[in-house]
C-alpha cells in the first residue's frame, strides 16, 4: 500500500501516513484485502490456542505410558532399597519386636520400591514374600510368589511357597 500524498510505501490497512501524517483512505479493493489478511491471522491464533494444549496432552500421556510399560531399572537402587527392609527385619528381631506392626509396612514398601527399579532383584521379591507372611498378607504373599515364577520359573522357594501357599488360601 502507498500513500496517496507523498507515494511512500506504508504497512497495509495505515489509515494515516506514517511519514507525511496524511489521512489514507483504503480503495474497497484494499478494505476487503485487509480484512482477509486479519481472518486468517484469527483464524491461525485460534487453531494454535487449540492445538498447543493437545500437543502437551499428548506429550504427557507418551511419558507416561513409557515410564508405565517401560520402568526404569536400577539394579543399584534396587540393592539399596533391599538393604534397608532388611535392616528394618533385623531392627525389629533384636531390638523391639513389639514395634512390627509398625514397621512392617515400611519394610514391604522398601521392597516393592527394590522390586519396582529392578524386576529381576530375586532377594527383593523373597523379602516382599517374606514380609506379606509376617503381616499375615496371604493373597499379596501368594500373587508376588507367582511374579517371582515368571522371573525365574525354577525358582524352588518360589516353587515351596506357592505350593504351601495354595494350602493356605482358598
Amino acid at each position: 500500500m502507498y500513500c496517496p500524498n507523498c507515494g511512500k510505501e506504508i504497512p497495509d490497512g495505515s489509515k494515516f501516513c506514517p511519514y507525511c501524517g496524511a489521512k489514507v483512505v483504503a480503495s474497497p479493493e484494499q478494505k476487503k484485502l485487509v480484512k482477509e489478511m486479519r481472518g486468517k491471522r484469527g483464524r491461525k491464533k485460534n487453531s494454535l490456542l487449540i492445538l498447543i494444549p493437545i500437543v502437551a496432552v499428548v506429550i504427557l500421556l507418551s511419558i507416561f505410558l513409557y515410564l508405565k510399560f517401560f520402568p526404569v531399572v536400577n539394579p543399584e537402587a534396587s540393592v539399596e532399597h533391599n538393604n534397608k527392609g532388611i535392616s528394618l527385619a533385623e531392627e525389629i528381631v533384636r531390638e523391639d519386636p513389639t514395634s512390627i506392626n509398625k514397621n512392617i509396612p515400611v519394610m514391604i514398601s522398601e521392597f516393592k520400591k527394590a522390586v519396582r527399579l529392578d524386576p529381576k532383584n530375586i532377594s527383593a521379591r523373597k523379602n516382599l514374600i517374606y514380609s506379606y507372611l509376617f503381616s499375615d498378607d496371604l493373597k499379596n504373599a501368594q500373587k508376588e510368589t507367582e511374579e517371582l515364577l515368571k522371573v525365574d520359573p525354577q525358582n524352588e522357594f518360589a516353587v515351596k511357597m506357592k505350593e504351601l501357599l495354595s494350602e493356605e488360601t482358598p
